[in-house]
């Protein structure tokens, strides 16, 4: 007779687990639901890109003075920007007075004494940015931190979020959590774009449209492993990369084509309400319904998927269902607290975290830096995201070849020796061009390790916890994660080195994380927290992962006969006239 973690896995197989279901909701909701949920997601980071700024100065049309550079030297103090050279002040100037502007600009002489901070407004570049809540409401200089603290709400947001909604994914269901999740963040983008002008509401609005930032791109994903072969889930993963890169890589445009940050968030923000309900495809996971033994509506998903698999009548019904399901009944568990239940969970958790926690600070603090780089802003953030196409593609095959582990740890690797060669060369103004394609390939590697991570923290939970878990690693990136806007802020106000310095250190303790994480290429997905307490236990450390061996023609044969003696038992023991119908009623 198979394991108990075979079962589901056969009973899928008969309903369909790599057919016409599986690839339609891939496309509909791995790739295009988070395209558009990238865009969501990522909107608020372009919006509130800071332009460069100096003080206005009134006067210069009195000279009859055309050129800017003459009338900033002669009206700006000068002072070091965050590469070590020298510049105009960005939030100060010369206190130039009414008597200065009866004289010839010739006459003018300051010294430290007349620096004051800038007395009539801003000049912003607006080549890129007609107009942003920054350069409409001057979050800049002794408001500077504005942008920042609402990165760091966001992050607060995300936790909170993810906190909650991770655990109501597992009991609830992941299908009325990515609902939920659509829109409440659809809600707080589009309140966050009436409301600029009171900062307080629009950082209100801003973390509300956080709280499920994660549960939106975890719910489909894991109801796609879920009802899915184990070989497909790294093609699974990846599908979500792509969708991922494609919504990171429009939004740029969108912005550039706008050039204001009021329409980019709304054209941003509204697709994603279409996926709320797609008829036939908007299912709850089979899977976690049998672990929570509702079995009746764990039929009418099958069936559901049958239907669109081409299957007409599925081999057993719902009592059979229960029957060789009986031992994937729900642990009884008690939230993030069952993810440490046992000492190889509390590790393989630890390590999740550290991993998680790694990927989620170098991510989004190079995403950060891509709009704030020299250059175009947009072109940037897109080649930023480009770069993650080839890192899905080759995160896919090497997970799905050397295993996850393996990728994991090499891609963190080679990070670290970037980030190292960065940290070296940043701040020569001649290696621009090398400092960007460098901090480009480190996205590349980052994007690698969270595919595999990402792949790993599905694999190694239980059925009754799966979403949970995925949740703990992104709840301990939050919280980490929240350092990551002021290592930007640090870098462009003082000190460029500074993020790759803290990135190449963080990439060195990714390495020692992922190698001592479990391989779960070719396992089967636990569903029991006896399952996963035992996960891991017997691999090697330098072992590579095996395919399993196809199972042979007799035991699947063995299989079909012993389903039809119990469907066939089953009937036996029903009274006459009250047979047993083929699916839920």
């Amino acid at each position: 007779m198979d394991s108990a973690e075979d079962s589901f896995d056969e009973i899928m197989a008969q309903a369909g687990n790599d057919n016409k279901f599986q690839n339609r909701y891939n496309l509909f909701f791995n790739f295009g639901a988070i395209c558009f949920a990238s865009m969501t997601y990522m909107s608020i980071i372009l919006a509130l890109n800071k332009p460069p700024h100096n003080c206005h100065v009134p006067g210069m049309e009195r000279y009859n003075i055309t050129d800017a550079d003459l009338w900033k030297n002669l009206t700006l103090p000068r002072e070091t920007d965050n590469r070590g050279l020298l510049g105009y002040s960005k939030c100060q100037m010369y206190n130039v007075t009414e008597q200065h502007l009866q004289r010839h600009y010739s006459e003018w002489q300051f010294n430290s004494s007349d620096i004051i901070d800038c007395a009539y407004g801003y000049d912003y570049d607006r080549t890129y940015y007609d107009r942003t809540p920054i350069t409409e409401y001057d979050w800049i200089c002794d408001k500077g931190f504005r942008e920042t603290n609402i990165f760091i709400y966001n992050r607060l947001g995300e936790l909170f979020g993810t906190v909650v909604f991770g655990h109501l994914g597992d009991t609830l269901g992941r299908r009325p959590v990515f609902y939920l999740s659509v829109v409440m963040i659809t809600v707080g983008r589009l309140v966050s774009m009436f409301t600029a002008a009171y900062y307080a509401v629009f950082c209100v609005a801003a973390v509300f449209g956080s709280l499920t930032a994660h549960s939106i791109f975890q719910a489909p994903l894991i109801i796609a492993m879920e009802i899915s072969k184990s070989e497909r889930r790294g093609h699974i993963s990846m599908m979500q990369c792509i969708g991922w890169t494609t919504g990171v890589c429009l939004l740029p445009m969108v912005f550039w084509a706008t050039k204001d940050w009021f329409w980019s968030l709304l054209i941003a923000t509204l697709p994603i309400v279409m996926f709320i309900h797609i008829p036939g495809y908007t299912i709850e996971s089979p899977r976690w319904l049998a672990t929570r033994g509702n079995y009746r509506e764990a039929m009418v998903q099958l069936q559901q998927i049958a239907k669109v698999n081409g299957i007409r009548e599925l081999p057993f019904d719902e009592r059979v269902l229960e029957k060789r399901l009986a031992n994937h009944r729900t642990d009884t568990v008690y939230g993030l607290a069952s993810l440490f239940n046992g000492w190889r969970m509390t590790k393989n958790t630890v390590l999740v975290i550290l991993c998680w926690t790694v990927c989620s600070v170098t991510y989004f603090t190079l995403v950060l830096l891509s709009s704030r780089m020299d250059g175009n802003p947009f072109l940037n953030f897109m080649y930023q995201g480009l770069i993650e196409v080839p890192a899905a593609f080759l995160g896919q095959r090497a997970s799905d070849r050397l295993g996850r582990r393996a990728t994991n740890a090499s891609a963190f690797c080679v990070a670290t020796v970037t980030c190292a060669i960065l940290v070296l060369i940043v701040r020569d103004p001649a290696s621009e061009t090398a400092a960007t394609i460098l901090a480009t390939f480190v996205k590349f590697c980052i994007s690698i390790t969270f595919f595999a991570v990402n792949l790993q923290s599905i694999e190694i939970y239980p059925t009754c916890l799966r979403q949970t878990g995925m949740a703990v690693g992104t709840i301990a990136a939050t919280i980490f994660g929240i350092v990551g806007p002021y290592v930007v802020h640090l870098g462009t106000e003082y000190d460029v080195r500074y993020p790759f310095l803290v990135m190449g250190l963080s990439s060195a303790v990714g390495i020692m994380a992922a190698l001592f994480l479990p391989e779960t290429l070719h396992q089967s997905l636990p569903n029991t927290i006896e399952e996963a307490q035992k996960f891991g236990k017997e691999q090697r450390f330098w072992s590579l992962p095996k395919a399993p061996k196809s199972r042979p023609a007799g035991m699947q044969k063995n299989r079909h006969e012993s389903d039809e003696k119990t469907e066939e038992s089953i009937r036996l023991t029903v009274p006459e006239g009250n047979p047993v119908s083929k699916g839920a009623k």
